[in-house]
């Protein structure tokens, strides 16, 4: 699968964003990070959000992130989520020492200004690994920021 030529740079990275269209496989290279580790993406707001519901991360759910035993915080469809979720998943990430892997469309760009900045703050590094074709994918680092 194409999103294993880039698949070392979730390990390079603090926060990745996993970019392409729908049924590009993202979310099944996402669930692949697993490994032998039980599988739970802990946000997936796609139903609700074509339903017209309320995507705001829920306190309980807020409260898995935390207590789940998972070297990374695994958001599908991150770019329905609202801007400040995005920037609490970043702190989330941080108290907890896990690298936060995203997918996302390209919609995502609606937030990145106010997402780089708040991982700017932190000296994070971000990358963005995205299919741009059938036969590519390539990774851009966003910020190097440590």
């Amino acid at each position: 699968m194409l999103w294993h030529k880039v698949e070392n740079q979730l390990k390079l990275h603090d926060i990745s964003l996993i970019v392409g269209p729908n049924r590009s496989g993202k979310t099944k290279f996402l669930v692949e990070q697993y490994g032998d580790t039980p599988f739970t993406v802990d946000i997936a707001k796609a139903k609700l959000a074509y339903c017209g519901g309320d995507t705001t991360i829920t306190e309980v759910e807020w409260k898995a992130i935390y207590e789940r035993d998972c070297p990374f915080i695994a958001v599908d469809d991150a770019h329905l989520l609202k801007t400040s979720d995005l920037l609490k998943l970043v702190d989330v990430a941080v108290e907890t020492s896990k690298r936060l892997y995203m997918s996302c469309n390209e919609n995502i760009v609606t937030h990145l200004p106010a997402l780089l900045t708040h991982i700017r703050g932190y000296n994070l590094s971000v990358v963005k690994l995205e299919k741009l074709t059938t036969t590519e994918v390539c990774a851009w680092v966003l910020g190097e920021f440590g």
